[in-house]
Formats: C-alpha cells, sequence, structure tokens
C-alpha cells in the first residue's frame, strides 16, 4: 500500500538549507513513506526544497498570525491531491500548526497527530510568561486529546507524567524519542581536552544560562588555567557575553557560533573534561546524548530524558536547581580525573537506546502504521 504524509512543522533549517536533526528525521521518514508534503514556516531566504526523493518542503509565504489559514489553504490542496493518510503536526507556542491539522482533520477525514518536544515553563519557568502558556497547552492538550489519533510525546516521565494530571489518558499518548544520535560519529577520539567545561546549544532563556556563568565563574576563580567553551546562537548571547565580562571571565570563553558538520560537533565535545546542560525545560537534550556518546561525562539538569538516562554518579550527574550546589557538585567532581574518565565510559554505553537507525525506524515505523490505517 502507497504511504503519504502531510507534515505540518516548526522547523525553518530544511528550506534554509542547513542540514539539521529535522533533515537526518525526513530521511528516516522517507525510507517508509512513499510521499511526504512538509508545511514549515516562513524564514529568511527560505525555498521549496526536495532535500531526499519524494519529500517535498515548503515554506510559508505569509507571516506566524497567517500562517495558521495558510496551512489550511495549501493542505487542503494536497490532500486532496495526494490523499495523504496521515496529517502529523509540530505543536508549539500560538499552535499555528495544530489549529491548521485539526480543522483539515475534519474537512478531509484524515487523522492526526500532534507532536509535543516540551511544555514550556515545565518542569521550572525560563520566563514570566510561561505559566500561562503552560495553561494554554493545557488547554489545547486536553482537548486535542479527543480528536488525535495520538499524541507523540519524547521522553518515559516528564511530558506523561504531566499530561497524565491534566487528564490525557495514557493510552492516546505515543512515545517515540526525538533524540537520536549517529554513534559512529559521535564516538570517543584520542583528542586533548582543552576545555574545563563547555556549553552547547540555542543561547535562549531556558537554557539556564546565568548557571552556565556561575559554575564558569566557580571553577575560574579554583584554576588560572581553566578555559571554557560556548557553542551556539540565540537571542541570550549579548546577555551572556555581558555577564562573562562582570565576572572577569570574557576572555576564558571561547563563542563559537556554528558548526558545519556532526563531525565538527563531536570534534568539540572530545575536547571538553565535560559538558553542563542546566535547562529549566526541555525535551532532550539531545547535546547531551552526544556528548555522552563521545565519552564526554555530562551535568544535567533532570529535564526531558536526563533523569530516564543518567543515573546520577554512574553515567553522569544530575544537577540540583541551585547555581551554588551545583557549581561545588561540578568543581568536586571535575578533581578527580580517573573517575570522569570511568563515568565518561558508562556514558557511552548509556546513549545505546538512542541510536539514529533505531529511533528514526520506530518514528516512521509507527507513522507509517497510522497512515495505512487512516488510507484504508
Amino acid at each position: 500500500m502507497s504511504a503519504r504524509l502531510l507534515m505540518l512543522s516548526g522547523d525553518r533549517d530544511v528550506t534554509t538549507g542547513r542540514r539539521g536533526p529535522f533533515h537526518t528525521t525526513l530521511g528516516g521518514l522517507a525510507a517508509e513513506f512513499d510521499h511526504i508534503d512538509v508545511l514549515a514556516p516562513r524564514a529568511e531566504g527560505a525555498q521549496r526544497v526536495e532535500p531526499y526523493p519524494g519529500v517535498h518542503v515548503e515554506p510559508a509565504p505569509v507571516s506566524r498570525l497567517r500562517q495558521s489559514a495558510w496551512m489550511r489553504r495549501r493542505g487542503a490542496d494536497l490532500l486532496q491531491r495526494h490523499g495523504h493518510g496521515l496529517i502529523v503536526t509540530h505543536d508549539y507556542g500560538i499552535f499555528a500548526n495544530g489549529r491548521a491539522a485539526a480543522w483539515l482533520s475534519r474537512r478531509c477525514n484524515t487523522p492526526f497527530v500532534s507532536e509535543i518536544h516540551h511544555v514550556p515553563g515545565h518542569p521550572k519557568r525560563a520566563q514570566w510568561w510561561e505559566p500561562l502558556a503552560k495553561f494554554i497547552y493545557r488547554a489545547y492538550l486536553t482537548s486535542v486529546a479527543r480528536r488525535a489519533a495520538a499524541i507523540r510525546v519524547v521522553n518515559r516521565r516528564e511530558v506523561p507524567d504531566l499530561l497524565s494530571a491534566w487528564g490525557v489518558p495514557r493510552e492516546r499518548m505515543l512515545i517515540l524519542p526525538s533524540a537520536y544520535i549517529d554513534r559512529k560519529v559521535f564516538a570517543p577520539g584520542e583528542v586533548v581536552r582543552e576545555f574545563a567545561l563547555g556549553f552547547v546549544g540555542r543561547l535562549v532563556a531556558n537554557k539556564n544560562l546565568g548557571y552556565v556563568t556561575h559554575v564558569f565563574a566557580a571553577l575560574a576563580s579554583q584554576d588560572s588555567q581553566a578555559r571554557f567553551v560556548v557553542a551556539g546562537q540565540g537571542p541570550e548571547n549579548n546577555p551572556l557575553r555581558r555577564k562573562l565580562t562582570r565576572t572577569g571571565i570574557l576572555d576564558r570563553v571561547t563563542f563559537i557560533d556554528w558548526l558545519d558538520s556532526p563531525s565538527d560537533l563531536a570534534n568539540l565535545y572530545r575536547r571538553m573534561r565535560a559538558l553542563i546542560a542546566p535547562s529549566l525545560s526541555e525535551g532532550g537534550p539531545r547535546v547531551c546524548l552526544e556528548a555522552m556518546a563521545c565519552g564526554t561525562p555530562v551535568f544535567a539538569t533532570p529535564v526531558g530524558v536526563m533523569p530516564e538516562t543518567i543515573d546520577h554518579g554512574a553515567n553522569g550527574w544530575l544537577l540540583p536547581w541551585s547555581p551554588d550546589v551545583g557549581a561545588k557538585l561540578v568543581s568536586g567532581t571535575l578533581r578527580d580525573s580517573d573517575g570522569l574518565s570511568a563515568v565518561g565510559r558508562a556514558a557511552r554505553a548509556a546513549t545505546k537506546r538512542f541510536e539514529k537507525s533505531a529511533v528514526l525506524g520506530a518514528y516512521a515505523a509507527a507513522y507509517r502504521r497510522l497512515a495505512e490505517d487512516g488510507a484504508a
């Protein structure tokens, strides 16, 4: 049976020529589906692309406020033309995609899946408006649970437990990790670990960059030779630099805006003694799994898949929410080089279940089954 999929995506990388995680995800889906249409948000320099045979990605020509209406019109045209068996919506923000998907599902009698990667403000708030966003998520998800074929969540505990508390039945949840890694690329290697600690990720509020600064400063005060690295871009770039300047350690931090390939990123992880990821809310974080696969130990807050992946003290460390206590944990741990190496080896082993081929294969197969049921 021919399997066809319509996706309403939040990704801007593919249409602007960047090969990020969603580009790889589409490759996994292309192995299971004969035809895939993807409608994406507007982005500067975006254009229609076909990243894989049979995969067509089209950016919106309108602003975010008009995106939902455009996705309805364009989605209805594509559904009529190609007869997709399933609609998948990446839900976030004001749910422009989800509202369009629900409308298309009713109009075209096609099942849809809502994908939730994390809930703003859960487990911790990063910005003042997040409690309101969390309330809106609750209203949306309890409503969509009655209409969607499934709600896809990306971790086993954090989001399922929250949705259950909100009254969403467990049987409506489809648990499919979004974090995957190529363990052939992200693997240990013989390089000098020149950075005492590193951070990788978007420079945004939920990454808790004040915590990162606090720990960097604590380590710098104890070791005059310690150097650090920050890899990423985002609106918190300048505020982060100002904080590092005030602490007097800006000149000891290397900033990297973008790495061109996964191999370059893997090499950066290998150059760190450890990675820190004190996120306040997160679906993964993917960067932690990548670093762990490289044998680089991770200090992460208990968000996303971290509580179900890190065995505290054995293959990594779960950070306390207090930056002061976290700084003491990190500084004390980094003094034990032999212990750090042992944890790095265990961290590598803990990433086996996130191997790219297995994760993408399960993701694509689950959606193919739903699409075939929808087309039947």
